[in-house]
């Protein structure tokens, strides 16, 4: 008999397979010979089995030339194997209540004539709602890239938690990633309005994004006893295209000094924390003059020495730093150089 029977929903989809011997002898009825499976649901609200029989079968499959087999073990082996997979679509109306319902899903094997051998194992699969994202769209900024979404007025069941999933492959791959994402939820008399940022990507990449919803059901003593996932979003094409100024450099220092007849003005910085800076750019002026340029290529460290100074000038300094895509940030406040 089977003892494997297993219900996985996804939406208003539940697979159910089970794996059954070749050898369909009756084992109630010596001669009989088992030709049938009965497909049973039955509605409840708990998710116990309590002896529910099979008075409504949702299908009658064939065991021996069934479109329901995915796979057969080899001939000649012992205790070879079929294995079915069938796929039940509930109705929309089935998940639409106040009072959490269970779908009972069991199987009756029938033999050549008729009589019953019995039930396999229960699977039971909670009839809560999930809440499909509407309105998916998306944000770039320098931190990642924000997804957002709008979310109708949930259910009022207790035992229900509401949760989403983001998963992100590279265009051209089909490697799909679960994104761990930080999380902003907002809370309006339509719903809900969810933003999920992933500051895990690349820069000049091509990405497809979906948002899966997730419905989560606990017992009456808080314990998870469900869970349950929802039809994927239509997939969202995101480039990220690195358009963003790094930060503005802080800490600029203007040290004045004299080796050996040299006069000259050392600047000092902090570093940016951007992974991608190249470089730094130092500009100056004087009084009543625009800031000029005065570095031809950004400079890789964290200092640079002016030597184009004259004694008795006073001299104005800011930096920018530069990215590897080319933005520049703005310019720091300017710092004073008295050169004597």
């Amino acid at each position: 008999m089977v003892r494997d029977l297993r219900a996985v929903r996804k939406g208003d989809k539940v697979t159910l397979t089970w794996s059954q011997p070749r050898d369909t002898d009756n084992p109630q009825f010596p001669g009989g010979h088992l030709t049938v499976a009965r497909i049973c649901r039955n509605i409840s609200s708990s998710s116990s089995d309590s002896g529910l029989g099979c008075p409504h079968p949702l299908r009658q499959i064939n065991l021996e030339n069934s479109v329901a087999v995915v796979a057969s073990a080899a001939h000649g082996k012992p205790n070879a194997e079929n294995t079915f997979r069938l796929i039940d679509v509930l109705s929309e109306s089935q998940d639409d209540s106040n009072l959490l319902q269970f779908a009972i899903y069991k199987l009756e094997f029938r033999d050549d004539q008729g009589r019953s051998a019995g039930f396999s194992n229960p699977a039971v699969i909670p009839l809560a709602p999930v809440l499909p994202p509407k309105g998916l769209h998306s944000e770039l900024d320098v931190r990642g890239v924000y997804l957002i979404w709008e979310v109708e007025a949930e259910s009022r069941l207790s035992l229900l938690r509401f949760d989403y999933r983001i998963y992100r492959h590279e265009k051209g791959s089909s490697k799909r990633l679960a994104v761990p994402y930080l999380r902003a939820v907002v809370h309006t008399p339509e719903g809900e309005r969810w933003s999920g940022v992933d500051t895990g990507i690349e820069w000049e990449k091509t990405y497809l994004y979906s948002v899966t919803p997730v419905t989560r059901v606990y017992s009456q003593e808080g314990h998870l006893i469900a869970e349950i996932e929802g039809e994927d979003s239509a997939p969202l094409e995101i480039i990220t295209h690195d358009i963003f100024p790094p930060a503005v450099p802080e800490r600029l220092l203007p040290v004045v000094g004299h080796i050996r007849g040299r006069t000259f003005v050392d600047l000092l910085w902090a570093p940016n924390t951007e992974k991608d800076i190249t470089g730094y750019n130092v500009y100056r002026r004087e009084e009543n003059s625009q800031p000029t340029r005065i570095n031809s290529v950004p400079i890789p460290i964290l200092s640079f020495q002016d030597i184009n100074v004259l004694a008795g000038h006073e001299y104005l300094y800011c930096i920018s730093a530069v990215d590897s895509h080319g933005n520049e940030s703005a310019r720091s406040p300017e710092t004073a150089a008295v050169v004597r």
